[in-house]
């Protein structure tokens, strides 16, 4: 078996739906064992009854909010030792440059980077020697597109930190990446494109060189590879069907 995650413990915060919930669930697939954590209740149970099919066992669950930082860290100690982080974070919805104010970008910055941020500190001495941290930024953070500057910047950030985390983390034996999501088929872009969401979605996947947007489980499996895969560190895996490229 290529990836094998026996006997290991993962942790995810925000794995009630998208691309948590799918890497939770490909992690259980391979053997791990997986707490979960998002800031739904009701998602949440929802979550941990599906998962709990997969591991034919209870999948614990805490309802936070990833700002939280007391609560993150309370969540984290309560299950360590533990191998692997995920943290996909929150999207940042689009928003003009004329209409940004400073309290939308506080609020965009809290729950996409400190939150994840912190969280990753918090970690620190609860992770087991050859495990790893998997982050989640953008394309947009090399791939700009007007009205959402505030990801473009939230994502730059996220990248840089991975990269000087990784050689923080190092003497432990701790990996860091992040994956670099394009255009994808989630309930959080459901939001932003409920009215329209077909015709949207196919007009945008079809300007990328794979002809489709990607999907949560094409995400998760770039997780399970960077948590399976000990040689990798400080890497930004784009997971974006060529966006980063289309004209």
């Amino acid at each position: 078996m290529i990836f094998d995650l026996s006997g290991k413990r993962v942790l995810v915060i925000g794995g009630s739906y998208g691309m948590g919930f799918a890497t939770a669930r490909a992690a259980l697939e391979l053997g791990a064992t997986v707490a979960i954590a998002a800031r739904g209740r009701e998602k949440l149970e929802e979550a941990a009854a599906s998962l709990e099919q997969v591991a034919g066992e209870p999948v614990p669950w805490t309802a936070l909010r990833i700002e939280d930082r007391p609560a993150v860290a309370a969540f984290i100690a309560r299950h360590a030792p533990f191998d692997h982080l995920v943290l996909p974070g929150s999207t940042v919805k689009p928003i003009l440059y004329q209409d940004l104010d400073d309290a939308s970008a506080r609020e965009a910055f809290e729950s996409k980077f400190w939150g994840p941020f912190w969280a990753c500190f918090d970690a620190r001495p609860h992770l087991r020697r050859g495990g790893s941290i998997v982050l989640y930024s953008g394309v947009a953070a090399v791939r700009p597109v007007k009205g959402y500057l505030m990801g473009a910047c939230i994502n730059g950030a996220i990248n840089a930190a991975t990269r000087s985390l990784a050689l923080d983390f190092a003497a432990q034996g701790v990996r860091v990446n992040t994956i670099a999501p394009g255009l994808t088929d989630t309930p959080l872009n459901d939001v932003l494109h409920a009215h329209d969401k077909k015709e949207r979605y196919a007009a945008l996947g079809s300007r990328l060189p794979v002809g489709r947007i990607g999907t949560a489980d094409e995400a998760a499996q770039a997780a399970i590879y960077l948590m399976c895969n000990g040689y990798v560190t400080a890497e930004v895996l784009g997971v974006d069907g060529g966006q980063q490229v289309m004209d």
